[in-house]
Order: C-alpha cells, then sequence, then structure tokens
C-alpha cells in the first residue's frame, strides 16, 4: 500500500492515564459540540477489565436543560435496542458534575471514511461491500423502527441523522448504526418542535428538511441517499449553498446513477430511486423491505460481501498497522509502565503556553436545531466561517450542525459558527465537487480520471474537461477545480506556527490578566490565502494582542475557491509565575 494513501492515527501509547469511577481514561478519541470521546477501561475484581467508549457531556453544556435532556435521551434510548446491528450502550452515568454514556469499543472505521480512503487510491468501494454495509444498517434501524415498550407498544423510533459517518464497519465483519441522539421516539424526554430540523441537511428526507412530521420512512430515504453516494462517489443533492440544496432535494433533482457509474446494475439504480423518492409513499414502506430489495433484486448478479470479505476489504485499505492500533488495545498494566517509562518534557521557560489540539469527534454529537426562517437569513450571506468544536452551530436553512472528521494536530481548537461546505461534513475525496451531467449537480469523473489529492481533507481534483468541451462548460470546469479550504488545512497551518505564536505570550506576559485565559483572534482568509487578523477582546488593544496579530498574518493558507474564510482561533494560555 502506497504510503501516501494509507491513513494513520496515534498510536495508543504513553497517554495519560486518568481515573474515573470505576473507569480509567485512556485517552482522548475525539471531542465535538456536544460530548468528548474517550477510550477506556472498565475495572472489576481480580483484575477484570474490558475496553470501552466514554461518551462525556462537555461541562459547560451541563447547566443547558436541552443538552442534558438530549444526551440524557440518546442514553436511555439506544440502551434499550440489543441488535447486531446497532451500537450496544452499557451505562448512562453521573460523575464530576457531568453526564457520560459508556457503550462498547468499536474497533473499525466508519462508513465515510472508508469511503474517502477508496477515493484516495482513485477507486469505488466495491458493489458487494456497499451492499453488506446498507443491507445490515438497514436490518439494524427495522430493529429500531419496530421496537416496543413493555406493554408492546410501538415507540415509533426514528433515527433522523442516517448517513455514511453514522454506519461503523468492524475488524470483526460488524456493521452497527451509531448515534441515536437525535432521535425521535414517542417515549422520549425531549421532544422536537415543530418547524424545527435536526439531522445532516444534506441526506434528509424532503418532509424531514420541510419541518414535517417524519417515520421511518424518512429514514429509508437518507439509506437511499447514502446508497446513492456509496455506488458513484457523488452526493446527489450536493449544490453550492444549502437555499440550492434544499430546491435540488424538495424536488428530487439528482442525476441517475448510472449516468455517473455506466456499471451499476439497472435493478440496483431501481432500488436506489425507490428509496429516494420524494414522496415517503412511493419508498419503501421499511427499512426491511428495503433490505429485502437489495438482496432479492441483486439475486444472480451482484451478491452481497461475506462479513469475512468485509473483514478482508478494510484491512487491505487501511493496512495491518492501523489494524493492530484499533484491535490490539494493550492492558492497562502496559499502558501503565509505557506512561511510566516516557520522562516529562523538560520546562521551556517560566511561562507555559497551551495552544489546545483541536479534535475529532466520532458519533456525530452536536447535531443543531434551527427553524427555517432563522437558516434562510444566514442562507443569502454567500460567506462561511469555520470554526472548530463548540457546543453548536448556527447553520444554514435548517442545515445540521456540522461534523468534521479531522485528524488531531497539535494547534488549536476553535468553534464552528456557521457551515463550511454544502453536505454539512468534509466532502470525501469521492465526494469532490466537479462537473456535473444534470444542472447543478455536483459529480466525480470514474476513478481512473481521479487525480492525487489537493488538500488535507483530500478534496479530489475533477477530471478535465473533454477538448471539444463548449466555453462555458470549460470555464464552469476550471472552477471547479478550485478546492475549498479544509479544517485541516487551517489546522495544519496554524500548527505549525503554533511555536511561535505562543512566544506573543511570554514576551508580553505582563499584558496577561490572570494566570490562566483566553485569547481569541479572528482570521479573515482570502481567496489566495493571504490572511488579515483581529484579536478579540479586552487585550486586543494591548501587545500580546497586536503581537498576535502579526503573527497571523504571517500565516499563509493554501489558495482556495471561497471569496472569504472566517476562522476564529481561541489560545488557552497558562502562566507559571
Amino acid at each position: 500500500m502506497n504510503e501516501s494513501q494509507t491513513v494513520h492515527e496515534p498510536a495508543i501509547v504513553a497517554q495519560p492515564l486518568r481515573p474515573y469511577g470505576n473507569y480509567v481514561l485512556v485517552r482522548k478519541l475525539a471531542e465535538g459540540g456536544m460530548a468528548e470521546i474517550f477510550l477506556a477501561k472498565l475495572l472489576g475484581a481480580d483484575g477484570f477489565e474490558r475496553n470501552v467508549v466514554i461518551k462525556r457531556m462537555l461541562s459547560h453544556l451541563s447547566n443547558m436543560p436541552d443538552f442534558v435532556d438530549m444526551f440524557r435521551d440518546e442514553a436511555r434510548l439506544a440502551a434499550r435496542l440489543s441488535h447486531p446491528n446497532i451500537i450496544q450502550i452499557h451505562e448512562l452515568g453521573f460523575i464530576e458534575g457531568c453526564y457520560y454514556i459508556c457503550m462498547e469499543y468499536l474497533a473499525g472505521e466508519d462508513f465515510s471514511t472508508t469511503l474517502r480512503q477508496a477515493g484516495r487510491k482513485r477507486q469505488y468501494t466495491p458493489i458487494p461491500i456497499v451492499l453488506r454495509v446498507l443491507v445490515d444498517a438497514a436490518r439494524g434501524l427495522h430493529y429500531a423502527h419496530e421496537f416496543t415498550n413493555e406493554l408492546g407498544q410501538p415507540l415509533h423510533i426514528v433515527h433522523r441523522d442516517i448517513s455514511p459517518s453514522n454506519l461503523y464497519l468492524t475488524y470483526q465483519g460488524q456493521v452497527k448504526v451509531l448515534d441515536f441522539g437525535i432521535a425521535k421516539a414517542e417515549s422520549r424526554l425531549s421532544q422536537t418542535r415543530t418547524g424545527v430540523v435536526k439531522g445532516k441537511y444534506i441526506y434528509m428526507a424532503p418532509e424531514q428538511a420541510r419541518g414535517d412530521e417524519v417515520d421511518r420512512r424518512s429514514d429509508v430515504f437518507s439509506l437511499g441517499v447514502s446508497l446513492y453516494e456509496s455506488l458513484t462517489n457523488v452526493r446527489p443533492f450536493a449544490r453550492e449553498n444549502d437555499l440550492a440544496i434544499l430546491n435540488a432535494l424538495l424536488k428530487g433533482d439528482f442525476a441517475p446513477p448510472t449516468t455517473l457509474r455506466r456499471e451499476i446494475p439497472r435493478a440496483l439504480e431501481a432500488v436506489v430511486l425507490k428509496a429516494m423518492a420524494p414522496r415517503p409513499e412511493d419508498r419503501y414502506a421499511t427499512a426491511g423491505e428495503f433490505a429485502d430489495a437489495l438482496e432479492r433484486e441483486l439475486a444472480g448478479q451482484v451478491g452481497l460481501a461475506t462479513h469475512a470479505q468485509l473483514v478482508e476489504y478494510l484491512r487491505g485499505q487501511f493496512g495491518d498497522e492501523r489494524f493492530a492500533e484499533k484491535t490490539r488495545i494493550p492492558a492497562l498494566a502496559t499502558l501503565k509502565a509505557q506512561a511510566a517509562a516516557t520522562p516529562p518534557p523538560p520546562p521551556r521557560s517560566s511561562i507555559t503556553i497551551s495552544v489546545v489540539s483541536a479534535q475529532t469527534f466520532v458519533e456525530g454529537a452536536g447535531n443543531a436545531q434551527v427553524t427555517r426562517e432563522a437558516g434562510a437569513r444566514r442562507a443569502v450571506r454567500g460567506k462561511r466561517v469555520l470554526a472548530l468544536g463548540t457546543a453548536v452551530g448556527l447553520l444554514l436553512l435548517g442545515a445540521a450542525f456540522t461534523t468534521w472528521r479531522l485528524s488531531a494536530v497539535p494547534a488549536v481548537t476553535a468553534r464552528i459558527e456557521a457551515p463550511a461546505p454544502a453536505g454539512n461534513e468534509p466532502p470525501p475525496a469521492v465526494a469532490a465537487e466537479a462537473p456535473a451531467p444534470a444542472p447543478g449537480a455536483e459529480t466525480l469523473p470514474a476513478p481512473e480520471a481521479l487525480p492525487e489529492p489537493q488538500t488535507a481533507a483530500a478534496v479530489a481534483e475533477p477530471a478535465p474537461e473533454p477538448v471539444n468541451a463548449p466555453p462555458a462548460k470549460a470555464a464552469k470546469a476550471a472552477k471547479a477545480r478550485a478546492v475549498s479550504l479544509g479544517l485541516e488545512d487551517v489546522q495544519r497551518v496554524v500548527s505549525r506556527a503554533s511555536a511561535r505564536i505562543a512566544t506573543c505570550f511570554e514576551r508580553y506576559k505582563a499584558d496577561l490578566p490572570a494566570d490562566a485565559g483566553k485569547v481569541s483572534v479572528r482570521l479573515t482568509i482570502a481567496s489566495s490565502g493571504k490572511v488579515k487578523a483581529q484579536t478579540q477582546g479586552p487585550l486586543a488593544s494591548r501587545s500580546v494582542g497586536r503581537c498576535l496579530e502579526t503573527q497571523a498574518e504571517r500565516l499563509r493558507f493554501p489558495a482556495h475557491r471561497d471569496q472569504e474564510v472566517n476562522v476564529v482561533l481561541p489560545f488557552d494560555y497558562r502562566v507559571a509565575r
């Protein structure tokens, strides 16, 4: 496997171990707008230990009833669902003033990452693998849809946030549905108000995007969109902005799958089109029917991959090193020995500046709820404000909170103020924008036409237009070849300059009002990559603020297609007097 095509994660070694009730937190896996995720060890008698995941609500949200209720609802609802294709919740607890959820540890990759990895290699994900993932996910969803209480009364559960990022593939060959955090059930404490939209907008059913009542057929639609994307490497409703996404979604405006990938069997295309029918009554009535259709209609043409073949595919895509890191978690005694053998870093000076690491969020937490009216007012602005890791983001036209899947780097933590690219996720390499065969649609060329990724987010450049392409189409293609500035790019550039930025705090520590605090710097990044910086708050007029602005304006980002990108970077500092 080509080294440049392999996705690597930090090895699980020499990490700080922290007792946490009956658990030991091994390392932070991710952080999002609502919670932080830890790999942990559940401890018991006689040296018993088990690898688990702790999802802990962010401390500053603990006094916000809406978030507390949503978090508790997720645990209470998901814990009642016991199915091989749904992640298992073990416990809801309360420690150190915060709620947490303990869930099973899954060694594997989410489906979105798997699609991106195939895109980096200029491949399509094999159809048998795609069918295995979607069939198993549909079986798990059907179980949830059919679930009843102890009296046999249906709970009418609807997940409402199905997308490739919430489908998880394990190195044991399992497919799991994740994140019932915004699921609707009649028994839930926290109910969605009429006209409030939740979920990832680009995968929503039309009735969900309108804020209307939803049922299981809305999840069937989202399964259909996920199937479309995994077969064609294209998000069917991806457009230049959220208003255009809404229009395409409500009109059912997307290119048939076979126009993008000719080898897709017609029977499979028919399943996709029925699942994505604009009217609920025209779709499959249940997720079980959707799964049956995939198995029945493709019989004799394309078979489903076995679970062993799924394991083989994942290992082949991500490599044995990644497989070992995720499946062979050291015992607690080994982790303690590794931590003890690692010397602490030597002190650099009398002042310690902490530029907090930007982390990722695994399960799609932080889904925002916004009214369509508020979103419409923002949809006409045409500017994006990017940042990482807050409680909620105000999104365009009912779009969901953006879930970014980036590798952690020693850079900054920022907050999302508004969405980034249409689609509410960093587009995988296989879903980059490209000239479309249908008006307004965004597509990608076949795998052999995919060039090398141009950004840290592996956004692929579309294939060149034919020589005889009309001038207007050629111009559109040229425009499409400019990449969007991804959050990975922001993190990478800032992290490289973090030491230089930290010198501002050392040099002007007399300006700091306390031994610990936060200073935010707003960057306005032009399409050329040049930066204008403005320190926010009371330190803006002081030497430390002017120094931060000077250092920030020395940063140079990749040229990108966006007219302007605004990023807010909050730097935490701690001073040892």
